[in-house]
């Protein structure tokens, strides 16, 4: 059984994801932002353990967002061991139910590269399955438009946004 929990402990999800071999120390920060509602959070567990979670940020970072009072789905991950089981579209679907309180689009940012792990293929794969497009505005580095002929690095933050209607 798969339950969603929105959450302001952070600590076990940090260790879950240590003990994967995942740190996520940077969650710590996360605290304040759930406090002053800046960030909304929720954890996936399958018999009582996490296996994932999920940010809902009511402004983003990302300009073309913010200024059209689109949320942004953020940070979703789901640890290896309980991926293909619908935990990452579940964790989708609670950030998606906030959203549609204040508007009826929301976005996501997705980065580019695979790997080993696979890095972001399968949440690119998961995104368009449930029906995010791209918002047409090409990719950003550090929430910066890319100019083409310029050279980005390929990491963590050159990402491709999405959004979709929610309502």
């Amino acid at each position: 059984m798969i339950e969603i929990k929105s959450s302001d402990k952070l600590d076990p999800i940090i260790n879950a994801f240590a003990d994967a071999g995942w740190p996520k120390d940077y969650l710590r920060d996360y605290h304040k932002e759930i406090l002053c509602m800046n960030i909304f959070l929720w954890i996936a567990f399958v018999e009582s353990k996490i296996a994932g979670y999920v940010t809902l940020k009511p402004k983003s970072q990302y300009k073309p967002f913010a200024n059209n009072k689109i949320p942004e789905i953020s940070d979703l991950n789901v640890l290896d061991k309980f991926r293909r089981q619908g935990i990452g579209t579940k964790l989708i679907a609670a950030a998606e139910l906030k959203a549609s309180e204040t508007s009826d689009t929301v976005g996501i940012g997705v980065g580019l590269y695979g790997g080993i792990d696979l890095g972001y293929g399968p949440a690119q794969k998961l995104y368009v399955k449930l029906g995010y497009m791209p918002d047409s505005l090409g990719l950003t580095y550090k929430y910066k438009e890319c100019i083409p002929g310029e050279s980005y690095q390929l990491d963590d933050d050159l990402v491709l946004w999405m959004q979709r209607k929610i309502r």
